[in-house]
């Protein structure tokens, strides 16, 4: 049987600074059994939660709970999966991952990638769940002592409150299930100014300068051309990130990682936001035209720790 450590050992190699718990000094043919309704969450002085137990307990089986439920749509099998993951050693407490402290974590549902007890735990509830897992110690790896992990579930597409669309730009419409967005480009030539248009206002932290994003966003050219890499037709896709091969897109604004449309046009948009953005080539490729973007900003993530 797949198991949650197969979570646990996917995850805590990718901590940034991670450290491998100490093995516990205690025999765990003598010591008492641990259960997770044992384990309480709390706050810390960061975006991160914190873990209280009783160290040193045997956790023999990997078990899993729901906190609480969320309100948003129910998770899909072979569907993307977003998660805010803090995990900690159950024998001294190592801080073994944190995402809430930076950007979440994209996988997909499916068994073989979170474990199956997790996996079926996930499809009862929604987005905005919150679960506490443990996986119990070793399975062919470094980890030497049963984690603890909180993980919250975030939404994979734009979730707020909808904003009358612009009827100067192009038409935005979205899958009624995934939020995938298409768009309608009009008759008329292209703006030759960035131009920037809020559809869905989301309620989250503040894009700044030096912000760190997850985002997914499609980009389609907005008239016919030709480049160096082949010919193009009037709202052909130039590039997306929702396939489900492929995973949201991480940038930070204000550091060269993207076009100039990009870094000026999300500065001021908020987390869960859909933001529709026309970009001519002076704010983008010079080769490719005007382009237009839809971007869904997933999460955003201020160093200094403003909301």
């Amino acid at each position: 049987m797949r198991r949650l450590v197969v979570l646990a050992l996917a995850l805590v190699p990718l901590a940034l600074g991670a450290c491998t718990a100490a093995p516990s000094e205690t025999d765990p043919s003598v010591s008492p059994s641990g259960d997770i309704s044992d384990i309480v969450i709390g706050g810390s002085d960061t975006l991160a939660p914190s873990l209280e137990f009783t160290p040193g307990l045997d956790y023999a089986e990997e078990q899993s709970t729901v906190v609480w439920d969320g309100d948003g749509e129910y998770l899909q099998d072979g569907e993307p999966l977003l998660l805010d993951i803090y995990g900690a050693s159950l024998d001294d407490g190592t801080t073994l991952i944190n995402t809430y402290d930076g950007l979440p974590r994209s996988f997909l549902l499916a068994p073989e990638v979170v474990g199956e007890e997790l996996y079926d735990r996930l499809l009862d509830v929604r987005v905005g769940a919150r679960l506490l897992v443990v996986a119990p110690p070793g399975f062919e790896s470094e980890a030497e002592a049963p984690i603890a992990m909180v993980i919250d579930v975030l939404p994979d597409h734009a979730v707020g409150t909808e904003v009358e669309a612009s009827p100067d730009l192009p038409e935005v419409t979205r899958h009624k299930t995934t939020g995938e967005p298409s768009v309608t480009i009009p008759k008329q030539s292209p703006p030759t100014d960035l131009q920037v248009a809020t559809l869905i206002q989301g309620s989250g932290p503040q894009v700044k300068e030096g912000s760190f994003l997850t985002v997914n966003y499609t980009a389609w050219y907005w008239s016919d051309g030709k480049g160096a890499d082949g010919k193009w037709r009037k709202g052909d896709v130039l590039d997306s990130s929702w396939p489900v091969e492929a995973a949201p897109f991480e940038l930070q604004i204000g550091s060269g990682q993207v076009i100039r449309g990009l870094d000026e046009g999300l500065l001021d948009q908020t987390a869960g936001s859909q933001v529709e953005l026309v970009v001519p080539a002076s704010y983008g490729y010079a080769d490719k035209g005007t382009l237009v973007f839809v971007v869904d900003i997933l999460d955003v993530f201020n160093p200094e720790g403003d909301a």
